[in-house]
């Protein structure tokens, strides 16, 4: 099996849900499997068998991941959380103004940066653009002066 990872790349999800696609069906319709679910055929040579690996690490290098471990735990132990339950609205308001979940809580976390830091920060919004020649994920500049205009509009006086 060969694992891929794309990210920001010509071969975006689309793309690669086409060649898993293609890589299912392969195996089912094509390979095929018996009653007992292995695979037809016949193995060509037996696979060894699997051993425990025995690491061996220096000193320094002991104390650097256990150093780092120390730092990981700290900050873990560091934090608040709180859960809010909101029910003043739900998804009919999105449905109203026309706008996807998605781009709905992107939104209000870049409302939330700007009434916190009192700027606004780049933003990144993947979107498909496979059927278009160079298509790619690119940054949309319009939609986000747009969105930032709406956010000033919601910051209100």
């Amino acid at each position: 099996m060969v694992l891929s990872f794309y990210f920001n790349s010509r071969a975006d999800a689309p793309i690669m849900g086409h060649v898993w696609e293609h890589t299912l069906a392969e195996d089912v319709l094509s390979l095929g499997y018996k009653s007992d679910g292995h695979c037809i055929g016949i193995p060509e040579f037996d696979p060894p068998s699997a051993s425990k690996l025995r690491w061996e690490l220096p000193d320094e290098c002991i104390q650097v991941i256990e150093k780092s471990n120390k730092v990981a735990q700290a900050l873990l132990n560091d934090v608040d959380l709180r859960l809010y339950v909101h029910d003043g609205y739900g998804k009919g308001l999105m449905k109203k103004f026309r706008v996807s979940p998605d781009a709905y809580i992107q939104m209000a976390l870049q409302l939330a940066y700007y009434r916190d830091a009192g700027k606004f920060n780049l933003t990144y919004e993947a979107s498909m653009t496979r059927l278009f020649k160079e298509g790619g994920n690119p940054v949309w500049d319009p939609e986000l002066k747009l969105s930032c205009i709406n956010k000033l509009q919601m910051q209100g006086p």
